[in-house]
């Protein structure tokens, strides 16, 4: 946080970090960049509604009937951690969901922590297949993999929604179309961040620090899971530590990584131990 004082004197603790802002806050930047984009607003436009809601002003402070410069100066010193390169549109930065529910429908927890090995699987190829066709029938499909209607019975990560597929799923994906568009593009950001700090962050799984960048990247063995996930599901099939393809599809996304992690920590100290009888 930063604090700010504004010209009527007020002092406003200023987020620096996506993490800062909460969910609510969140979802509110979503809605006012839709509205923009609906109604034509430049960039700065919108870059000086979202500072004027940030620090809680109603309407922009202005002498001699013009803008203060101070507002355009601070968009620039204090919005850079909002937007992408371009400072036209919000990037999202964090693994925690701001939007944990659509109506009635579930979404993932916080780093999909609550989310199966199946799940992940199924949402990460819709991703990749709007990220390049950018249709909308493949964004829909994404939201309706993540957003499901609650179920009473748990899956094997621990989350209470209805299984993919069947008539259940259709009626998802048809409420995903009809889902509002600032709430599409919210929860696609989202994914997108978690999957990114998925390949290069770290975790703590069953009281272990997990490097996944060691694990999805070119030097640990693994082209990332962006792009092999089929891949790892037939490679767990087919080693039998969890059973067919549909029983490794049930098995917690996290668990997937923790087996991951125990099998490159076996590779690592097969290889120091290959090199030690080498140099003797």
């Amino acid at each position: 946080m930063i604090l700010i004082s504004t010209e009527s004197g007020k002092t406003v603790d200023f987020p620096s970090s996506w993490d800062e802002l909460k969910p609510r806050r969140i979802r509110h930047l979503w809605r006012l960049q839709d509205r923009c984009i609906c109604s034509g607003a430049s960039p700065m436009e919108f870059s000086v509604r979202v500072l004027l809601y940030l620090l809680g002003l109603r309407r922009l402070p202005n002498r001699d009937g013009k803008p203060s410069e101070n507002i355009y100066l601070l968009c620039e010193q204090c919005l850079g951690f909002l937007f992408s390169a371009d400072g036209a549109t919000l990037s999202f930065r964090s693994t925690v969901n701001p939007m944990p529910r659509i109506g009635l429908r579930r979404g993932p927890g916080d780093m999909l922590r609550n989310l199966t090995f199946g799940e992940f699987r199924h949402a990460s190829a819709a991703m990749r297949a709007y990220a390049e066709s950018h249709d909308a029938a493949d964004l829909d499909e994404c939201i309706a993999i993540l957003y499901r209607t609650p179920w009473k019975k748990a899956n094997r990560a621990g989350r209470r929604a209805a299984a993919l597929g069947g008539v259940m799923f259709k009626l998802d994906l048809a409420l995903a179309r009809a889902t509002a568009s600032w709430r599409k593009s919210l929860a696609f950001a989202w994914f997108c961040s978690t999957l990114q700090y998925l390949q290069r962050g770290k975790l703590i799984i069953n009281g272990e620090l997990v490097d996944l960048a060691l694990l999805f990247s070119p030097s640990g063995g693994s082209r990332g899971p962006d792009c092999s996930l089929n891949d790892l599901l037939v490679q767990f099939a087919r080693d039998g530590v969890l059973g067919n393809v549909d029983r490794v599809d049930e098995e917690p996304l996290l668990s997937i990584f923790s087996i991951m992690w125990s099998n490159f920590k076996e590779a690592k100290r097969y290889e120091t131990t290959l090199k030690a009888k080498k140099s003797k």
